[in-house]
């Protein structure tokens, strides 16, 4: 399928500009931005990632948000440890053919636990548009990603289509005892990107996979899982509807 390609997730049909356009302040650190400066950027009182910029932690519980070009240190003359998804891919991965599950993504060296993989990155739409690609597309791949966030007692979601902008990250496949996961990030603004990282360590020439979550649907008319770990599930995971 042609698609255009996109380094970061983009503004799609059913986001507004305002929403889009929510921007945090900004920290104000004038050394090192960690818990131990009270960078504001840090909500959690944890540090998001290490000295050498593996993520600490991932929770889905957490919000994680790196620092931004509304921050001061923007102007420090030393790399902030808390820019890793927005400085883009540095670790070396190609798209090769599987045997059953067509396009993946692989490894061309050593790729260690906790650190940055790729994004999710595509389009940022809303519901009604996610409805309405489900029904022109119908019958063809999906490739929407749907976040999920707790904010109290509410459920607040993210929908990413790559299908027509996207990157290297649309072609990753599932696995049932993946070796990467998808982490939520905020990279200076409300509306979060989906970021991969890696679970463990990683070698050359190992395919890239994460788990796609909970199918809502049962039943053997399910698509066959060719993931072939100790733990697999059998069928891939699929949702009930285009929005769950």
């Amino acid at each position: 399928m042609d698609y255009i390609t996109i380094e970061t997730t983009i503004k799609g049909p059913g986001i507004s500009d305002e929403d889009w356009n929510d921007e945090f302040e900004g920290c104000n650190c004038e050394n090192e931005c960690s818990i131990e400066s009270a960078c504001s950027c840090l909500p959690e009182k944890a540090n998001n990632y290490s000295d050498d910029f593996r993520i600490l932690a991932p929770s889905s519980t957490r919000l994680l948000i790196e620092c931004s070009d509304n921050c001061s240190c923007s102007l420090l003359p030393t790399p902030c440890r808390n820019r890793v998804v927005q400085n883009g891919i540095k670790k070396k991965i190609e798209i090769f053919s599987t045997r059953d599950k067509g396009s993946g993504v692989r490894a061309e060296e050593l790729i260690g636990a906790g650190e940055f993989v790729c994004e999710y990155a595509g389009e940022c739409i809303g519901e009604e548009e996610v409805e309405r690609r489900c029904k022109e597309f119908e019958g063809k791949d999906n490739y929407t990603l749907t976040l999920r966030e707790h904010f109290g007692d509410r459920i607040v979601k993210t929908f990413i289509d790559p299908r027509l902008h996207g990157n290297i990250g649309r072609f990753l496949n599932h696995s049932c005892d993946p070796n990467c996961e998808i982490v939520i990030v905020r990279l200076g603004k409300m509306i979060p990107i989906a970021a991969i990282f890696a679970k463990r360590d990683i070698e050359s020439g190992e395919e890239l996979c994460y788990d796609y979550g909970v199918s809502g649907i049962e039943g053997p008319n399910r698509k066959p899982c060719h993931c072939k770990s100790a733990t697999c599930r059998k069928y891939l995971p699929m949702s009930a509807t285009p929005i769950e």
